[in-house]
């Protein structure tokens, strides 16, 4: 897909195919489809279509879209009642990883296809890996931001007897805060590496992307 009409402006299709990934975005964030619940876990689905808009219509869009899944968190949080809610009022926490993993997705897309070249032809590999490391990465951000910008605050948390998840209350700060973006980030790349492939190849066929032989 085009991203710019050759006089520096977005194109019609760029613009209406981002606006679609915000809104699904927004509609993943108010409903119960933002999050697919497992024995003992639940992982979050809204990275999905940041994914998928980067994979398909360009590193500019899954920024947007980020950007929009960042400060979504922020503004839910404010009033939000979880032991990490207050952290996530800090944009280094909600808004920066949002806005940093579709650099990330892109930049191993590409890097894949580049190694991959005819033994990928519909980049099915490289939209799997960029998802998998691409939302691995940010669960790494974002649970390293919290330690970064949160760890002395936690450690109070901790001290005046605040509930705290298992994790933090066994492992200590450090440890707990790796094992929770474990716990939570595997599933959440396991379903991204399943669900936006699939949906990104869709639509590669459906802009002409990809030639389907009859």
């Amino acid at each position: 897909m085009k991203r710019t009409d050759g006089h520096g402006r977005f194109t019609l299709q760029w613009m209406t195919g981002t606006a679609m990934m915000i809104a699904l975005t927004l509609v993943l964030a108010n409903t119960p489809l933002g999050r697919i619940t497992m024995p003992f876990l639940t992982a979050t689905t809204l990275h999905i279509p940041v994914i998928i808009a980067t994979l398909a219509l360009g590193v500019e869009s899954g920024v947007l879209v980020g950007l929009t899944f960042g400060v979504h968190s922020l503004i839910s949080n404010l009033t939000g009642a979880s032991f990490f809610a207050p952290f996530f009022i800090n944009p280094l926490v909600s808004v920066l990883p949002r806005a940093l993993f579709p650099i990330c997705v892109y930049a191993i897309a590409k890097g894949a296809q580049r190694v991959l070249g005819r033994f990928d032809p519909h980049r099915a590999v490289s939209y799997v890996l960029a998802s998998f490391v691409g939302t691995a990465l940010h669960t790494t951000m974002v649970m390293g931001m919290i330690y970064l910008t949160g760890a002395g605050r936690i450690a109070e948390m901790l001290a005046s007897g605040v509930n705290a998840p298992a994790a933090l209350a066994e492992r200590g700060i450090g440890l707990g805060i790796a094992a929770m973006g474990v716990a939570n980030g595997l599933p959440e790349a396991l379903v991204a590496a399943v669900i936006a492939p699939v949906v990104t190849i869709a639509l590669d066929k459906a802009i002409g992307r990809i030639k389907v032989r009859r």
